[in-house]
């Protein structure tokens, strides 16, 4: 019973210090003078190399050889794991990019829906049971959607890219079976080349490396990045899935006020309505959550 305890102190512990890292890269990437790109770039080169040591050091490399193993004997596993590192690949770009261009809300407004459309994505693909909680949620996030489309015409394409791209690439995930810190090194180590080529179209000689100050503070960017990361991997493997699912939340809200009192993006007061409905069904699932018997932990990746 202590050793559990103790346990979910540590998952809480490092969902809570992962959001929190999280909120701090997404103000970093608006704050400091360097391009979206640049900011990909750097930020996913530190984060395989974070991860390189963290299978080093925890001795977890068998998960990449059984990986390798499995797309020799099925080959379109590769294919679906090129597929998962590109979905993985462009929302790790947005979340670096859209801050400096001043679209921190319309991104933080996609991780609001997210749990909204991994409850339907869970439904219509995996059969799973929608409860009356989560079918109250649901309504409620569609009311909030039909409202931004009456009043604005639409969702944002950054809302878009977030609140449907996560959901198809947790889906795939799920569907070939490729899941832990080995499956996201690998996904990370196929984004490379594109990271690396978008920081050298925006930076070609690599000027920021001359200058110390620069140098820092990407690098120091990169390790927030790749730490969050893990302190995340770490926690849903530490977590029963209700509480795991209910701290996922609090990165939306660190996000929203990041964009709206940090970063001082406009909002205006017909937006919010869509902000309200969202926070409404995300306390229905808060409540279905904690309602909900306990269920085997899970792994993946956030922002």
């Amino acid at each position: 019973m202590i050793q559990n305890e103790a346990r979910a102190k540590l998952g809480v512990a490092a969902s809570v210090g992962a959001s929190l890292l999280f909120a701090v890269v997404f103000v970093l990437s608006a704050t400091l003078d360097f391009t979206g790109n640049e900011f990909f770039g750097w930020r996913t080169l530190v984060t395989v190399a974070t991860l390189i040591v963290f299978l080093s050091v925890t001795r977890r490399w068998s998960g990449m050889r059984t990986l390798a193993k499995r797309i020799a004997a099925r080959p379109l596993l590769g294919l679906a794991l090129v597929l998962t590192a590109a979905l993985l690949g462009v929302q790790q770009w947005l979340f670096t990019w859209a801050p400096g261009q001043g679209q921190g809300l319309p991104v933080a407004l996609g991780y609001f829906v997210l749990p909204i459309v991994l409850a339907l994505t869970g439904r219509i693909l995996f059969k799973e049971r929608l409860g009356p909680w989560r079918i109250a949620a649901v309504s409620m996030a569609g009311v909030a959607v039909a409202y931004q489309i009456w009043q604005f015409g639409g969702l944002s394409w950054e809302t878009l890219v977030v609140a449907l791209g996560y959901p198809v690439y947790f889906a795939l995930r799920r569907m070939v079976k490729i899941g832990g810190s080995a499956g996201l090194t690998a996904e990370l180590m196929l984004c490379l080349p594109v990271a690396v080529a978008l920081l050298l179209l925006d930076d070609p000689t690599l000027q920021t490396l001359r200058d110390p100050g620069s140098a820092l503070s990407l690098v120091g960017f990169g390790v927030l990045g790749g730490v969050a990361l893990l302190l995340y991997i770490g926690s849903s493997q530490l977590l029963p899935l209700s509480v795991f699912g209910l701290l996922s939340y609090l990165e939306p809200i660190l996000l929203a006020a990041a964009a709206a009192f940090v970063l001082a993006e406009p909002t205006s007061p017909e937006e919010l309505p869509t902000y309200l409905a969202i926070a409404v069904a995300l306390l229905l699932l808060a409540v279905e959550s904690i309602r909900r018997p306990r269920a085997p932990r899970v792994s993946g990746p956030a922002a």
